[in-house]
Parts: structure tokens; C-alpha cells; sequence
């Protein structure tokens, strides 16, 4: 594909990638505001957290429903970027393109699937009874979770989504396809996929979604960097260098010599007169 291709194919699909990054913004923040685990007192975090599940299970489904479809959307965000990356020779091997595609089906399908095992682990916990003190804390324990596979799933997945968002903001910002704060903030957000705050981590993640779904669509503050129109690997303006108080770094070749005229003679440093010639004058 060639340079001029490249650069239609990104005009062409950066609506859809925006769109795509906005819907999984706001789903993987409602996501994390849909269910909320009551504390109650006298009861061990675990089976408070299996009494939530079983009380609010439409709730919790429809978390896991809009964390998984966050989840897939991030496959078009970050095959756009994986994209416009490889194009300016950031550096990401080809055979990536199936971490871009398989983390986020990894993550979604284990997010429905754990939450459907939860329902189920959480419907035998209320039917056995056996909820207050530390027997109910043994009980949560000694029930069955989930499976291998599962347990599979869900790590890969997570940790390949952690590894997306680390990775791609971190070589787009080589190649100055983002500003160094959005490239920082995404290697963070991807941190807190594995590593979650409550509160913090979808808030993070959304707010970098929403501000690269911006800057496909031109309407990043102080436009995009010259990297998104040459196709080239430029960095991205400072803001001195947008407002002219430093000259942009040049990046034309010098001009080459005429060879049919005479090498121009290198300078001579000028001698310092000797003592004897002082004392003369």
C-alpha cells in the first residue's frame, strides 16, 4: 500500500474508529456505575459481594453485557492505530494485528461467561443458607468457581488488553501520532485493566478513549500532529513550536553541491603574532 493509500484509508475509517472509541469509552464507564455491592454488616466481603450478585443479577449482567462490548468496539480503535502505526514505521511487528483482535474478544467473551458462572455460584450460595460469620465465609470459599478455561480466558484477555494499551499509545507517541500526556495516560489506562480502582479506572480509560475518538476526527485542541497528514513519523509539535516562539525542526535534506564548480577553500584560523614582532612594534 502506498503513502497516498494509507492516507485515504485513515480519512475514509476515522468516523467509524472515533465512533468505535466513544461507545467504548461510555460503556466501559457505565459499566462500572451499573452494579454496586452493598456492604452489610456482620457478613465477610465474599458472601456480601455473592448476595449483591444474587439480589441485583440483572444489574450485574448487564455490566459484564457492557463491559464485553466495550471490549469489542476497542478492537476497531486499536486496529486504526495499529494501522496508522505500522504506516510510519513505529516499529510494531505484523504479527500484532492478532493481540489487537484477540485480547478484545478474549476479554469480552470471558466477561459474559464469568458473569453467568457468578449468577450461578451466587444463586447456590443464597439456597444453601449458610451466609453470616466465618461459616459463611468458609461456604463462598468452598464453593466452585470457575473453571480453568475460564480462568484462562479472563487472564489472557485482560492482560492482553493491558498490553494493547500500553504498547500502541507508547509507539503512536514515537511516531507522533499523540501527544506525549496522551501517550502516558494510555500506558496508565492500561495499567488499571489489570490493576483496578475502584472509581478511578473506568474514568481514566473513557477519558482517553473520548480524547483519541477527537483526535481521528481533527477536533483534538490545537489540531493534529504533521505526522496524521505527511504519513510520516514526525514528532508532535511542542506548543512554543505551535505558536512560533521556536522554529519547527526541519527535516529536508541538505542541497547537494554543484560538482562542476570548486570546492570552497576551508578557512584558515589566523595565527597569533609572536612575542619578537610585539617587542619590534
Amino acid at each position: 500500500m502506498t503513502r497516498d493509500d494509507q492516507l485515504q484509508w485513515e480519512a475514509r475509517w476515522a468516523l467509524p474508529a472515533a465512533i468505535s472509541a466513544f461507545l467504548a469509552g461510555l460503556s466501559l464507564l457505565v459499566s462500572a456505575m451499573v452494579f454496586f455491592p452493598k456492604d452489610r454488616k456482620g457478613i465477610e466481603r465474599s458472601p456480601d459481594l455473592l448476595l449483591s450478585i444474587d439480589q441485583q443479577s440483572g444489574a450485574y449482567l448487564a455490566s459484564a453485557l457492557l463491559s464485553a462490548l466495550g471490549g469489542l468496539l476497542l478492537c476497531v480503535v486499536f486496529y486504526y492505530l495499529f494501522r496508522a502505526i505500522m504506516a510510519r514505521g513505529g516499529g510494531v511487528p505484523r504479527w500484532f494485528v492478532y493481540v489487537v483482535f484477540g485480547a478484545p474478544v478474549l476479554y469480552a467473551a470471558s466477561s459474559l461467561a464469568g458473569a453467568f458462572a457468578a449468577i450461578d455460584l451466587a444463586d447456590e450460595f443464597v439456597a444453601d443458607g449458610i451466609i453470616r460469620g466465618e461459616r459463611g465465609a468458609d461456604h463462598a470459599r468452598g464453593l466452585s468457581g470457575a473453571g480453568p478455561v475460564l480462568v484462562a480466558m479472563a487472564t489472557a484477555g485482560t492482560v492482553g488488553l493491558a498490553f494493547l494499551f500500553v504498547m500502541l499509545p507508547l509507539r503512536a507517541r514515537r511516531v507522533g501520532l499523540l501527544t506525549p500526556f496522551m501517550g502516558i495516560l494510555g500506558a496508565i489506562a492500561g495499567a488499571l485493566v489489570v490493576f483496578q480502582l475502584s472509581g478511578i479506572s473506568s474514568v481514566i480509560q473513557a477519558f482517553w478513549l473520548g480524547a483519541v475518538g477527537a483526535l481521528f476526527l481533527g477536533r483534538w485542541p490545537g489540531g493534529r500532529g504533521p505526522a496524521w497528514s505527511t504519513g510520516e513519523a514526525e514528532p508532535w509539535p511542542s506548543p512554543a513550536q505551535r505558536r512560533g516562539d521556536v522554529p519547527m525542526p526541519a527535516n529536508d535534506p541538505p542541497a547537494e553541491l554543484d560538482p562542476s564548480l570548486p570546492p570552497e577553500p576551508e578557512p584558515v584560523p589566523e595565527r597569533p603574532a609572536s612575542r619578537k614582532r610585539r617587542k619590534k612594534r
